[in-house]
């Protein structure tokens, strides 16, 4: 039974950012180590899969906190860049001292914040997106505490035509988020590197191991469940999760992104290891490399470069 001692969050955590998030992303990592956002890339010839019943998806290192999707399609990674820089807008406008918090934005500016081109289909794509986080809906079981439903987004206006509104969007997150997401379990995903992985594997795996301080050896098998990609052939996947690791390891200059077959076990493992040969510019030569995780054991600096 839940004990009633414990008191739920009335705001949206304070991160230990004293230079602020900069144009980094933030997402909690209960977001990054599950498969609410898939690693697909759905196509007319792929249809994108759309949830009917309660279906467990897959987590690993969530603190215990099981999800569930219930309605809605399936998440990609395009939309995961949409939700994240909405969670970066939350904090940057001080939005965490408040329950409930509008972002209000215009679409061209939003565009240009994500690196996208303005134009009609891009445009389009944002709208799918915010509409595809609106409908999906989840459940998660955080042991201990609660049992909860949820969606992304609460609800979203958009500005009609001929209207005198001076914002595009006027898109609602909810301090009930911040329940899921104990305030050591927040990572920023670096902009300059995530932007330059075109893969959407390359992102989901970019993202998962920005949440690890010091990563430990996890099983292929593991990886493709929390990428979203139980369906590929196993030997399909080994190819692509390679091409995927080495793009990591060229954009983050972390020291070591492998797949390796042991032997003794027969299992195929990644390793991942960070140290300090990624890629600096002049700005900030002297910066040390360090996971993005604030509020928890690798507390730094972690401006975009």
């Amino acid at each position: 039974m839940p004990d009633s001692r414990i008191e739920l969050p009335t705001s949206w955590p304070q991160l230990s950012l004293p230079y602020g998030p900069g144009r980094n992303f933030i997402t909690a990592h209960t977001l990054a180590r599950c498969a609410i956002f898939s690693t697909q890339a759905w196509s007319r010839l792929s249809p994108r899969p759309r949830y009917s019943e309660r279906t467990q998806l897959a987590t690993t290192e969530t603190g215990g906190i099981t999800v569930f999707q219930t309605a809605g399609e399936q998440l990609d990674q395009g939309d995961a860049d949409v939700f994240y820089e909405l969670l970066r807008r939350v904090f940057i406008e001080d939005g965490n001292t408040s329950q409930e918090h509008h972002l209000r934005f215009n679409r061209g500016e939003f565009l240009q914040a994500l690196g996208r081109a303005r134009g009609g289909t891009t445009g389009e794509r944002l709208d799918a997106s915010l509409n595809r986080l609106y409908e999906a809906r989840f459940e998660f079981d955080v042991p201990g505490l609660y049992k909860g439903k949820s969606s992304l987004i609460l609800s979203i206006y958009s500005r009609a035509a001929n209207s005198v509104q001076q914002f595009d969007y006027d898109v609602l997150l909810d301090v009930t988020l911040a329940r899921l997401f104990h305030k050591n379990q927040w990572t920023l995903l670096r902009r300059c590197e995530r932007n330059k992985l075109s893969d959407p594997l390359a992102k989901g795996i970019h993202a998962y191991y920005s949440t690890h301080a010091t990563p430990f050896d996890l099983k292929a098998e593991t990886l493709r469940r929390i990428m979203g990609r139980e369906t590929m052939q196993p030997s399909k996947w080994r190819v692509v999760l390679r091409t995927a690791l080495e793009a990591v390891q060229k954009e983050t200059g972390w020291t070591r992104c492998t797949l390796e077959y042991l032997d003794k076990t027969r299992t195929w493992m990644v390793a991942v290891e960070k140290g300090v040969t990624a890629k600096t510019s002049s700005k900030a030569t002297s910066q040390k490399v360090v996971a993005p995780v604030v509020n928890g054991r690798a507390e730094e600096q972690y401006d975009d470069i």
